[in-house]
């Protein structure tokens, strides 16, 4: 009789397991295939196989076309939303793995080229290690969107959890939007740099801050399960689009009302240079002033409506905020049209250099440094001979200037993140009760950011001690408090105090929520901030 009794329960332990790791099959499939398609693409050479930028493409549409169907889920679920998103998410991995395995080989390809020309044969290759790609920040947005992606479809396969596509994957797609911009020419790295170890750290960070990630969707749709109001959201996302506005645009739409769109320059190999040098393009300016004045105004009116209960006020906000959404993607789309257009650069530059002459005298600095100046010799040249440089440098190389969005791709980047950021909060607040509804329970939401927020700190550990260890061998010491290096420590620091306070003081919840979306934007500072903003070490990202 026992043994009768035994039977279901060993049957249904049977079922639980083969279901656990069936769950499992989309990503296995994603990676399998990905590994097929760069075999295929070994054998038969680049010549007539897709490229890398058109991999990653894909990828982008797949990874928003998921997105839409996961959000369409949560709002009218349906087993074929379920199944179109995770199938879609699926692709989505399959196409951004197959993109970085692909630009792999096209990197072996380029170096074996190079050789070549230079009279060596293949027996001189370096080894692979070499020409991985994990050189740029192109290549690290590849990866970085690969572990969003991939930690996303591991967690999918349990139903309950599909829903957090659709947070996570626009995340990823506004990573290769950002890789997008910044465009994906191979850069030549320094030999000091070339170590076995450059694959090790910067593969390490790139899957640790896709980890990351998911923990701030998890503790973003914690909060909004948790019963937080989407006029608080609406308050801070208002508050970043506002610092993106004045930022990107160096507070010159407060001014001049113009929004500078950097140059490149045409090189005598047929590559592009970007030159230091900004181009107002026209009514951008104007239109990013007043998406910041309604911003100012939705969060005004929220304040009103959050500590005075007035339900007008709260009417006002919502209507404010939808228009703000319509001019910042007004003036995207105006910034981005009109870079692909405007020919006319340098008139539009000597009409502004004649307004703001000192800028002939940056433009001569640059030049100077790209001559191998250093700071204290570039200290000592006069200032007419900085301008006349510059002047001569546009004289030869005016006509070879152009506009382009890749020239300052962070800048193009943040204000598409703040557009998301409104957007996100006008969806969150349709029909909100019913989504929250949709939603697994706050215990289980708790649990997921623990778990995700825990290989998050673990993973950034790892990426110290693998920076630490690349470090001695290219620079002969494991610290120097490197901007970057500061940054990534700051960020370890949060999720261990993230870790900390929960395991010590017992904080769940809000608490737990608010130090993972504080450690991911530190991780995003880290993951931007260096190569764009502070000089340093890792400026040549």
């Amino acid at each position: 009789m026992s043994e009768v009794l035994k039977e279901p329960a060993e049957l249904a332990s049977g079922i639980e397991w083969k279901k656990s790791w069936l769950g499992y099959v989309p990503a296995l499939l994603a990676i399998g295939g990905s590994i097929l398609l760069v075999i295929m693409r070994w054998q038969m050479g680049g010549a007539h196989f897709i490229s890398d930028g058109a991999l990653m493409m894909l990828a982008l549409a797949c990874y928003l076309t998921a997105a839409t169907f996961h959000l369409m889920n949560l709002y009218a679920p349906s087993e074929m939303a379920q199944k179109v998103g995770l199938w879609t998410t699926t692709a989505g991995v399959f196409f951004n793995l197959s993109s970085w395995g692909v630009r792999w080989l096209a990197a072996h390809d380029r170096e074996l080229a190079i050789l070549q020309r230079s009279g060596y044969g293949p027996e001189q290759m370096p080894w692979f290690f070499r020409y991985i790609p994990f050189a740029n920040l192109y290549d690290l947005s590849l990866a970085f969107a690969f572990g969003a992606g991939i930690t996303t479809l591991f967690i999918a396969h349990r139903k309950n959890f599909r829903f957090l596509g659709a947070i996570t994957l626009p995340l990823a797609s506004l990573i290769l939007l950002l890789a997008r911009f910044i465009g994906n020419e191979f850069i030549e790295l320094p030999p000091i740099l070339d170590s076995y170890w450059r694959p090790i750290h910067v593969g390490v960070a790139s899957l640790s801050y896709g980890v990351a990630l998911v923990c701030f969707a998890v503790a973003v749709i914690y909060l909004l399960k948790d019963g937080i109001k989407t006029e608080a959201m609406a308050i801070w996302s208002s508050l970043f689009a506002i610092a993106v506005i004045a930022t990107v645009s160096r507070f010159s739409v407060f001014t001049s009302f113009a929004y500078g769109a950097s140059t490149f320059m045409q090189t005598p190999s047929g590559g592009r240079r970007p030159v230091p040098l900004r181009v107002e393009i026209p009514m951008v300016g104007p239109v990013l002033v007043i998406s910041g004045l309604l911003l100012a105004g939705v969060i005004i009116l929220f304040l009103v409506y959050l500590y005075k209960k007035n339900e007008q006020a709260c009417v006002w906000g919502h209507r404010l905020l939808k228009l703000a959404l319509v001019a910042q993607a007004s003036a995207i789309a105006l910034l981005v049209s009109q870079v692909k257009t405007i020919t006319d650069v340098l008139p539009r530059l000597q009409e502004q250099l004649a307004r703001d002459p000192i800028g002939y005298q940056r433009l001569g600095q640059w030049i100077a440094e790209q001559q191998g100046l250093k700071p204290a010799e570039l200290a000592q040249v006069p200032v007419d001979r900085l301008e006349m440089a510059a002047r001569e440098f546009l004289q030869m190389n005016g006509a070879k200037l152009t506009l382009s969005t890749n020239a300052n791709p962070v800048e193009l980047s943040a204000l598409i993140t703040a557009f998301a950021a409104t957007l996100f909060v006008i969806l969150f607040s349709f029909r909100t009760d019913k989504l929250r509804a949709a939603l697994p329970s706050k215990e289980k939401l708790d649990s997921l950011m623990y778990k995700t927020g825990s290989v998050a700190f673990a993973g950034l550990a790892m990426l110290l001690i693998t920076g630490a260890v690349w470090a001695n061998e290219s620079w002969g010491r494991y610290w120097g408090w490197d901007s970057k290096e500061t940054g990534a420590l700051v960020a370890w620091l949060t999720y261990a105090a993230f870790l900390h306070t929960r395991i010590s003081r017992g904080w769940k919840g809000r608490s737990s929520a608010y130090f993972a979306i504080i450690g991911f934007l530190l991780v995003i500072f880290t993951y931007l901030g260096v190569s764009y903003l502070l000089p340093g070490l890792h400026s040549y990202a």
